[in-house]
């Protein structure tokens, strides 16, 4: 196992973890062995290589993206209105990347059918990007899919596709809006995060938004009634403590007597 040194003219070779055996019997290598005189003297510990997985890189935060305004045409008449900010977010080969998208650069396309519409953007970088909406009971509308194909900043492409989504749901006739952050999850890989938003893929009326849809996120109502709630909860307790607090002074008076 030790380094072993041969040199022969201006030739010089160097050995290590020598197994030798010139004459082998049975096809095997005997277990007999002789070590050479440094393995007599000293023990060469083994050599272990171990493997570490390279871990995901976690991306730089960006700043909230810029909304732009899309629209679709079906003959002269707005079919669909989508106002939104997109931020994209990308793993790929454990790289994690955020891409805002910047709506000054940003096209969109699309179609509007009875039960179904398209919205589709595209720029230099991005081959397309498709919000598939869909109407539900016959009386509400939702965003059913997410397709997206673009260059990465290594050159490869990036595509993604997924039909069975159930986000942005809201009565047809109306549009559906949430001012705030909010995530779409296409993929364990791509998730794109709205900013905002507000959307109407549906019985558009002189190219303006019908009323609007609120997300629960936008609805501050929700937290008055849990705050009354605690607020009642945190009376009453007190008002327990002083009564109990109260009958035991009492009977601490009446034992005196």
């Amino acid at each position: 196992n030790s380094l072993s040194t041969l040199e022969k003219n201006d030739v010089v070779q160097h050995y290590w973890d020598v197994l030798v055996q010139a004459f082998v019997q049975n096809g095997t290598v005997s277990t007999n062995e002789f070590l050479c005189d440094k393995d007599k003297t000293s023990t060469v510990a083994p050599t272990v290589h171990t493997t570490v997985p390279s871990p995901t890189t976690t991306p730089t935060p960006k700043e909230k993206p810029e909304a732009g305004t899309y629209s679709v045409n079906n003959g002269n008449d707005t079919c669909l209105l989508a106002t939104m900010g997109l931020q994209l977010n990308i793993t790929q080969d454990k790289v994690a990347s955020v891409i805002n998208i910047n709506p000054n650069t940003t096209h969109s396309t699309g179609s509007c059918r009875s039960h179904t519409a398209l919205l589709r953007l595209n720029s230099s970088t991005i081959k397309y990007l498709d919000f598939v909406f869909a109407v539900k009971n016959e009386n509400r509308f939702y965003l059913k899919e997410v397709n997206i194909s673009m260059y990465l900043v290594n050159g490869s492409v990036f595509s993604i596709a997924n039909n069975n989504l159930s986000y942005w749901d809201a009565p047809l006739g109306s549009s559906y809006m949430c001012n705030k952050e909010q995530t779409v999850s296409v993929s364990g890989a791509f998730q794109i995060n709205t900013f905002d938003l507000r959307v109407q893929p549906f019985n558009v009326t002189q190219g303006k938004y019908s009323t609007a849809q609120e997300c629960s996120l936008d609805d501050d109502t929700i937290l008055i009634p849990i705050i009354v709630g605690a607020g009642l909860s945190g009376l009453i307790i007190v008002i327990v403590i002083a009564y109990v607090i109260g009958r035991r002074k009492s009977y601490a008076g009446y034992q005196t007597l």
